[in-house]
């Protein structure tokens, strides 16, 4: 089943699209990452290598076994190839799992499992479905079948979301709709239908802030882009809202500790 996905998902970066629901990641040489940072929570299937995690406590996700992340978590990690390391991520989105909320209590974590056969028979059909140009909505609804079987397997404690958003998800989920607007804090406000100091406060007791936010975000969907299509690179720093190739790449650097450069040299 491993070879198999791993022959779709060659076949999906030739795309080159970032298309979902189905993103590729891959690499052919050691890629070191710091801090990254999850919007969403996500579900990341290693078909080849390892993705080995630093922190307190170091662990490795090998081939053939998923993370299940929750949405809020950061950490860095390092993606270990084995020839070549290739990894298949699938965000999902709160209404996926409409009938299991988290606490808001619960701290963002991670999990490694290993996958059963039922899910690689799913992500496969998904990634036969991404290249056959159906609607959106129709892509929508199979990734909804596999956060279903997730759930039924029990396997979902990690990808459900708060049933009360926090700020920082209402921010981010606005600023997602046009990651390269030249976004104004009085405009969130307007759209969110809150003052500027209780939006500033909100986002303060959450341990951020509103120009925070909006790099991090510019910066994680330009490591995406990096790493799942051919676009050049000053076009990449366009679509992150960054008009200077060499500003987006100082910040990226500042951020990963890796220039967007020597990452698309790796793959």
């Amino acid at each position: 089943m491993l070879a198999q996905l791993i022959t779709q998902a060659h076949a999906l970066i030739e795309q080159a699209d970032g298309s979902f629901p189905v993103q590729v990641f891959h690499c052919r040489e050691k890629q070191q990452l710091h801090r990254v940072h999850f919007f969403q929570p996500t579900l990341m299937l290693v078909l080849r290598g390892a993705k080995q995690i630093s922190g307190p406590t170091p662990t490795q996700c090998p081939e053939g076994n998923m993370l299940l992340v929750s949405s809020g978590y950061e950490f860095p990690f390092a993606n270990i190839p084995n020839d070549f390391y290739m990894a298949l991520v699938i965000p999902f989105s709160p209404e996926d799992f409409p009938n299991k909320a988290a606490n808001n209590d619960d701290v963002p974590s991670i999990e490694i499992q290993q996958a059963p056969k039922s899910i690689l028979t799913l992500v496969l059909q998904l990634m036969n479905l991404s290249k056959s140009g159906l609607p959106v909505d129709v892509l929508h609804s199979r990734r909804r079948e596999l956060a279903a079987l997730l759930s039924h397997l029990q396997l979902d404690a990690n990808l459900r979301c708060p049933a009360t958003p926090t700020w920082r998800t209402k921010v981010v989920d606005l600023l997602q709709t046009d990651i390269a607007k030249e976004w104004k804090l009085e405009e969130v406000c307007q759209a969110l239908a809150t003052s500027e100091s209780n939006l500033r406060r909100r986002l303060q007791q959450e341990n951020t802030g509103f120009r925070e936010l909006l790099e991090d975000l510019r910066l994680t969907y330009g490591l995406g882009l990096i790493q799942t299509s051919h676009f050049p690179i000053n076009q990449i720093a366009l679509e992150c809202g960054y008009q200077s190739a060499s500003r987006f790449s100082e910040r990226f650097k500042k951020r990963f500790q890796t220039t967007p450069s020597e990452l698309r040299q790796a793959l």
